[in-house]
């Protein structure tokens, strides 16, 4: 939706399908532009790959709260691109969510978490079979690196804790590793305090 050369980023949420002479005549001309000759507002295109938008399970005013945003970087009202655009739509988000009911329900019920591991409650509460697992999923929530399994490599209906520990031990990357063992090691005394061992 933001050209590569705008320069928008090469991941799904950024996609667009199309012919090839639309994609063409789209070239590297903004989205809000390109519509405008169409006749066709910004609102009216999909979103794909977002994991908040894509789960159901997650309260529908959170989600159109996240629509909103892409359709403001869509039409340019928001500058989010090149290598942190990610971070960026998430503090958006996370700026907007402190502003609703929602926003102001989860800090009150999670006062000492961080704000970027509260904005993600939601889809924790999605995705955990269970009081054991939404706690390791707030572990994960604390870093960015780990924040990025949730919602992608870690869906509803996954034996959350296995794949972590399967993770961690195929891992490659040190650093990676590292990360995942500190949310594990952080984890288990959660757990027990918790009476969930």
């Amino acid at each position: 939706m933001i050209p590569l050369a705008g320069p928008g980023l090469d991941e799904m949420t950024n996609w667009v399908t199309c012919c090839r002479a639309c994609n063409q005549r789209k070239a590297a001309q903004p989205l809000d532009k390109f519509l405008e000759s169409l006749a066709m507002p910004v609102e009216g295109l999909p979103v794909y790959g977002d994991p908040i938008i894509d789960d159901p399970a997650i309260p529908t005013q959170l989600r159109l709260l996240r629509r909103r945003i892409f359709d403001r970087i869509r039409r340019g009202q928001l500058r989010v691109s090149g290598t942190a655009a990610q971070k960026k739509l998430e503090k958006e988000y996370r700026r907007e969510l402190w502003r609703t009911a929602d926003g102001k329900l989860l800090e009150a019920e999670f006062p000492n978490l961080p704000g970027h591991v509260r904005a993600v409650i939601p889809e924790i509460r999605s995705i955990a079979g269970s009081e054991r697992e939404l706690l390791l999923l707030v572990e994960l929530a604390k870093s960015a690196r780990t924040r990025n399994l949730i919602g992608s490599v870690l869906t509803a209906g996954v034996d959350v804790e296995a794949r972590v520990r399967s993770l961690c031990e195929r891992e490659s990357n040190p650093a990676f590793k590292k990360r995942l063992e500190r949310a594990l090691t952080r984890f288990e005394p959660a757990a027990r305090a918790s009476g969930l061992d």
